[in-house]
């Protein structure tokens, strides 16, 4: 039996991220801090993030839910700080922690859908989230699998 309602929720918690990743990478993107081979992966990834929302809002609409809708980033950084980002290294280091973040929530999300093919859904979109977090340590000079298992906090 599925609880529309309950998926419908989760599908909004999860559309609220996509959007604050994509905002943040906009927000990445206007520092003038990344060399041009990265602001061209921040631009990919950025994608990855619309397309998520994209699919994750469809989820909503045909479930017969209203989608939330994106925010501005002085909102986001408003309610979620970012640290002083002065450097390449600062932004990758922030947006490293965003996708460990997203691919949390992301497998965190797939107990608690009511739908098999929603949970599938969380899932790839975890994948992507991890692969995402994994370049972005390499950048960095750290290690790129840093976890045998994706960190999920409790909530």
């Amino acid at each position: 039996m599925t609880d529309t309602k309950r998926d419908i929720e989760v599908l909004n918690g999860s559309l609220g991220g996509e959007y604050f990743g994509i905002a943040a990478y906009d927000a990445a993107m206007g520092t003038g801090l990344l060399e041009d081979a990265v602001r061209d992966v921040a631009r990919s990834f950025q994608e990855d993030h619309r397309q998520h929302a994209q699919r994750i809002r469809e989820a909503i609409i045909e479930l017969g839910g209203d989608p939330v809708e994106a925010k501005s980033w002085e909102t986001y950084a408003s309610e979620f700080p970012p640290p002083p980002l002065e450097s390449q290294a600062d932004v990758l280091r922030y947006a490293a922690s965003l996708e460990e973040g997203g691919a949390s929530a992301s497998v965190a999300s797939v107990a608690k859908f009511s739908s098999p093919d929603l949970a599938v859904l969380a899932a790839s979109i975890a994948g992507v989230e991890t692969m995402h977090w994994s370049v972005l340590l390499g950048a960095l000079g750290e290690n790129p699998a840093p976890v045998s298992f994706i960190p999920v906090g409790s909530d």
